[in-house]
């Protein structure tokens, strides 16, 4: 199972290595450790010998909390075996204005170090002042032609966290033009910050903040925090404040254990008063007011009480596998079918196929694995799990402090019956039906979905979506190959697939519905030759948008509805006087004390009750 590197830019401590939120705008928990490898030749070279710029943008609100503080050095990464480097560090308010504070450095790459490819820099003190706006932290060297002596570090695709310069890369004014390179990965350079005033005593920073979108706003829900202490001093309690205008709403929560320069993972309390962006902020450390707090936005759905009451939700599971994985007989049968047990009529199962003969499109399951990972591939894992596409599986990750990932590799009993519990009582405001009926020409299929939302939920200007799905129980398959046949796999044995998806009658990422009022939709389709129509039914759901975001995907409620088959019912010629009393039964016989149930009366369906 791959894993992510939470390798985003950090401001370090001394003593005490205290790291800080990263990137502009929206602010995003994490940190470079000067413990992380950096590989060699994992990184930047030129086909030329050149003079190049690194740099990174630290922004205010990144600084906030070292504000005072005295930088004393940078800790840059290396990673080559084959060369010597000189560089030149330096500290910025523009890419391009007066250096604040300098410093030099000869690095050269050692296997034999402790923290390999990791060099410190001594810069001139420079006291971070009150009214700074951001830093630009970089160094220049000459990279030789082949030499990979830059390391970038995963994720990729984060803001500011890799601008370049290259000698001759000039403006018309002959300044650097420093490029925008953060799909190349993140670049390992750290301030180093000296506490010269007594102020780092209280740096909790949140490390990690798990929400499930929808919660009741009468009552805080539960949430998975994790805090990391980068200040001096031991956190034996903390106060939780949640934001929205005017309202505040504020809980102490006390660690069982005192948190030293570590991360711990909570379940913590939040409480939203409406939907709409709220605010998260860390307010007091062991009864201190920190005058800095640390400060989060989440965006989450809040439901009433009284509408809640009126609706009765159904989470959608989901998995993850291919058929030619070794583990997917395994991964179900063993795992996946036992903690379902007590939930089958309870929760939406749905399987997921990747890279097999029963892939929907040809990558539309990839995407979506993608998706709910931010575009990160290294988070991705299979055979994985989804449980309505952002919920942590909470008891999980606080008893045995997982990290959390949106793909969740395998969860066994009892925490998988932990976590379905867990998800059956969140409330919801949403109500969804669907049934589809097979003609009796025995090819067309045609499917109706129903179902409304509650009016005043949805946060302003949002629509949620609606996805749904043809799908066949109990297929068996003795073959391994693609779905188009394009690789030619050796059978890995025969499986019986308990659910499979054979068509998605929305677009893949779903059709847009209204926030509010009825829900009404149609959808036609064909019989295909191996399908089998006495094992076919539907499964709608409604979700959020995933242009929010991964972690932001929720399935707001779900259904599975039937297939009725109506290929026995023929149009019936009658040759008695008394047309108006005739009725026939669904495979067209002629009833003379009809029972309850569904009849042909004059080839009209009719009901008997």
């Amino acid at each position: 199972m791959k894993k992510l590197y939470s390798l985003l830019i950090a401001l370090l401590l001394v003593p005490g290595l205290a790291k800080a939120q990263s990137t502009a705008g929206k602010t995003y928990v994490g940190y470079a450790s000067h413990n992380d490898l950096i590989y060699e030749y994992d990184g930047l070279s030129l086909d030329h010998d050149a003079k190049v710029g690194c740099a990174i943008v630290i922004t205010r609100d990144m600084l906030k909390p070292y504000i005072g503080g005295t930088i004393k050095g940078m800790r840059v990464g290396w990673d080559t075996s084959s060369q010597t480097g000189s560089y030149e560090g330096f500290v910025r308010n523009t890419f391009n204005g007066e250096n604040l504070t300098t410093g030099k450095a000869t690095v050269r790459y050692s296997y034999s170090d402790s923290n390999p490819g990791w060099n410190n820099m001594t810069l001139a003190d420079y006291d971070i002042p009150e009214d700074v706006e951001q830093l630009v932290v970089g160094f220049t060297t000459t990279l030789k032609k082949d030499v990979c002596a830059i390391p970038t570090l995963y994720p990729h695709n984060i803001p500011n966290s890799c601008y370049l310069w290259t000698e001759g890369d000039v403006d018309e004014e002959g300044n650097p033009v420093w490029t925008d390179m953060k799909d190349r990965g993140i670049l390992p350079i750290e301030l180093i910050i000296h506490d010269t005033k007594g102020t780092f005593n209280f740096l909790p920073a949140i490390t990690l903040l798990t929400i499930n979108d929808v919660y009741q706003t009468e009552k805080a829900g539960d949430f998975l925090l994790r805090i990391k202490n980068n200040g001096s001093l031991a956190i034996k309690n903390m106060e939780i404040t949640s934001r929205q205008g005017e309202q505040t709403w504020s809980q102490t929560i006390t660690t069982s254990i005192a948190i030293g320069v570590t991360t711990k993972p909570f379940l913590a309390p939040i409480y939203c008063f409406k939907s709409g962006d709220l605010e998260l902020s860390i307010t007091k450390i062991n009864g201190t007011e920190l005058a800095n707090p640390v400060k989060r936005t989440v965006n989450v759905i809040g439901v009433p009480k009284n509408v809640a009451s009126q609706y009765k939700r159904r989470p959608l599971v989901e998995y993850y596998e291919s058929e030619n994985n070794y583990m997917s007989a395994r991964y179900y049968d063993e795992i996946v079918e036992p903690g379902m047990a007590n939930y089958t009529t309870k929760m939406t199962l749905v399987c997921q196929h990747l890279d097999d003969q029963f892939m929907t499109g040809d990558d539309d399951a990839t995407v979506l694995a993608l998706q709910l990972c931010d575009n990160d591939s290294s988070q991705v894992s299979i055979p994985a799990m989804t449980i309505d596409r952002s919920m942590a599986t909470d008891n999980i990750s606080f008893q045995q402090s997982f990290t959390y990932n949106p793909m969740f590799a395998v969860l066994y009993e009892p925490y998988a019956s932990q976590t379905y519990a867990a998800a059956l009582t969140h409330p919801t405001f949403v109500n969804v039906n669907a049934n589809g009926e097979l003609k009796p020409d025995g090819e067309n299929i045609e499917v109706n979905v129903g179902g409304d939302i509650a009016a005043g939920i949805m946060p302003e200007g949002e629509k949620p979506r609606l996805t749904v799905y043809l799908m066949e129980k109990f297929v068996d398959s003795d073959s391994q190959l693609f779905w188009t046949d394009k690789e030619k796999e050796a059978s890995m044995g025969h499986y019986t697939h308990a659910n499979v998806i054979r068509e998605i009658l929305t677009a893949p990422e779903g059709d847009e519905v209204n926030a509010e009022g009825e829900i009404k939709a149609g959808y036609a389709t064909t019989m295909a030759p191996d399908w089998n129509k006495e094992n076919l039914y539907i499964v709608a759901f409604v979700h959020r948008d995933g242009k929010l975001g991964g972690k932001h995907m929720q399935v707001f409620n779900s259904c599975t509805g039937k297939i009725v088959d109506t290929t026995g019912i023929i149009e019936v010629e009658s040759s008695e006087s008394n047309v108006e009393g005739s009725v026939y039964d669904m495979m067209g016989r002629k009833v003379t004390a009809p029972l309850k149930g569904i009849y042909i009366k004059n080839a009209k369906k009719v009901v008997i009750r």
